[in-house]
């Protein structure tokens, strides 16, 4: 605690100013003859390069962080000398006068870093599977469905296909229906395509884009069909899948 100071010496009490460092920054600071000036500079080191342009301003480095500027005793004319520093990205001009008055008199100035700048999220991904755009949605945000659960078992010869509709993911601007595929018995084979349609007499087809994950060894495979623009009141629909045995269809 600094004791108490008669009442024509306390405006000469230290006290700090604070600097926001900037690319580049010009200011000034009055000196009273032997009292000085301290720069403190953030954590690291101080300027890398230090120069004053009046010989009877010295200046003297104090620790790891701090420059301290003082005049020379008896200097009482006004002085003005310029103190050039660079530390690291930043370049920073101080016009330093000398007085005899504690009306402008700051012991320590204080540099501080830049506030870090904010963080911008990349931009997301444009995902080209519908499977991949549902995932995607799902990690982002809420994901409002709709479950189905509709199951088909097709048979041909030694092979049956079991078809499952799942859900109706809806996403703004678009909606993508989940449906697998399983190998009951034999292999599952490739799946060659799929469409879905609406309508209860007279089908009309609604564009899609499919997309398959890979058959697993258990012979599963779960599929997305992306429908842009969305499907909007829809009471009837029709999905047909073009797998190795024909296609299996699947109503709700």
């Amino acid at each position: 605690m600094m004791p108490a100071l008669p009442a024509s010496l306390r405006p000469f009490a230290p006290h700090a100013r604070t600097v926001l460092l900037r690319p580049y920054r010009a200011l000034a600071a009055t000196i009273v003859p032997d009292l000085g000036l301290r720069l403190i500079f953030p954590s690291g080191a101080p300027p890398a390069r230090f120069a004053l342009t009046n010989p009877l301003f010295q200046a003297a480095r104090l620790g790891r962080r701090a420059i301290l500027i003082t005049v020379a005793r008896g200097a009482h004319k006004r002085y003005c000398g310029n103190a050039f520093m660079d530390w690291q990205a930043f370049y920073v001009s101080l016009l330093v006068c000398t007085s005899l008055s504690a009306r402008h008199y700051t012991s320590d100035i204080l540099f501080t870093r830049p506030p870090p700048p904010k963080m911008v999220p990349p931009p997301r991904r444009v995902h080209s599977s519908p499977w991949a755009r549902a995932w995607a949605y799902a990690a982002f945000g809420p994901l409002p469905q709709v479950v189905i659960r509709k199951r088909v078992i097709v048979a041909q010869g030694a092979r049956t296909i079991a078809l499952r509709v799942r859900r109706l993911l809806l996403m703004p601007g678009e909606q993508v229906l989940g449906f697998a595929l399983s190998g009951v018995k034999g292999p599952l084979g490739l799946i060659h395509g799929a469409a879905l349609y609406r309508g209860r007499h007279k089908w009309q087809r609604i564009p899609a884009t499919l997309s398959c994950r890979p058959p697993t060894p258990s012979r599963q495979t779960a599929c997305a069909l992306a429908l842009v623009p969305p499907a909007r009141h829809v009471r009837r629909w029709h999905l047909v899948v073009l797998t190795a045995i024909g296609p299996v269809r699947l109503s709700w």
